[in-house]
């Protein structure tokens, strides 16, 4: 239940993509711990399993539903499920996403963006839309994880940045187009942790200096304490130290 008592989200329900490790897995237990139904989605079904009875030991009303948004008839059956088992939807976390590879432009294969960028940009797109007649009943808001990739040119970096850059645009679209329909987007840049993709993308390096997901918790906290429309549009960092959100917190 809510560590922090004023942090309560009882009858809300909320989809989380990549929920079963990194980011996604500490948004769903933050979620759930201040009471909210969370679904939890991967493609692994163990790993979603595993994600759930690990949330349902603390309490949590968790429910799992493994899915490779990529492909439209899996991304249409988990908002489906959202619906019918839990009634509606009130948060869409967009976390799941493809890095790509790390390495020079001159040596990507080009033709590997057409997984990159349906993954990291397009099922996103295809989740809110499927996902929007049921947050526009709750007023809801759509989160959309991106990197710093997405606004500085990183050496070996660059696919993965390109797509995070275009996740931005459209959820700043995605923004003003919905504003009449009572539903909100907003960016979120967890910032440098020590994850399983992030080791993906620097093997041979030490990053046990990273800190764990779990240090976004405070950010997490204020984001969903917010009225969702005065937020709309807006850009994130979890883990900046001059952030905005930290003062008002």
């Amino acid at each position: 239940m809510p560590n922090d008592p004023r942090f309560d989200l009882s009858g809300k329900v909320a989809v989380i993509t990549g929920a079963t490790r990194g980011i996604g897995r500490a948004i769903a237990f933050q979620l759930g711990r201040a009471g909210a139904a969370v679904v939890v989605s991967s493609r692994k079904a163990d790993a979603v399993n595993a994600t759930v009875q690990a949330l349902e030991a603390e309490g949590v009303d968790a429910r799992g539903f493994p899915a490779n948004v990529g492909r439209l008839e899996e991304a249409r059956a988990l908002i489906g499920f959202a619906s019918s088992e839990l009634g509606g939807l009130d948060v869409l976390v967009n976390n799941a996403s493809e890095l790509g590879g790390i390495g020079p432009l001159m040596q990507f294969d080009v033709q590997r963006f057409g997984r990159v960028f349906p993954v990291n940009a397009g099922a996103p797109v295809a989740l809110v839309q499927l996902a929007v007649p049921l947050l526009a009943e709750r007023r809801g808001l759509i989160v959309n994880i991106t990197s710093d990739a997405a606004q500085a040119a990183y050496p070996g970096w660059g696919p993965y940045g390109a797509s995070k850059a275009a996740l931005e645009l459209l959820t700043r679209t995605l923004a003003l187009e919905l504003r009449d329909r009572g539903v909100s987007a907003v960016i979120v840049d967890p910032g440098d942790m020590r994850t399983r993709m992030h080791q993906e993308a620097f093997p041979l390096d030490d990053i046990s200096d990273r800190p764990l997901p779990e240090v976004t918790v405070p950010f997490w906290n204020w984001l969903f304490d917010q009225t969702p429309a005065q937020i709309s549009g807006e850009r994130f960092a979890a883990q900046a130290e001059d952030a905005r959100w930290l003062q008002q917190a």
